[in-house]
């Protein structure tokens, strides 16, 4: 039972997120966290 839940979360996550539409690509990518302070 707890596995069809997670299936259908995961249906029901896939298609909003589609229906969303996408994030616009851009030409350079972007930190998404910033790149002082980091430990590498």
């Amino acid at each position: 039972v707890l596995m069809a839940s997670a299936m259908k979360k995961g249906i029901e996550a896939g298609r909003e997120a589609f229906r969303a539409g996408r994030i616009p690509r851009k030409r350079f990518a972007s930190a998404s966290s910033p790149l002082d302070g980091t430990f590498f």
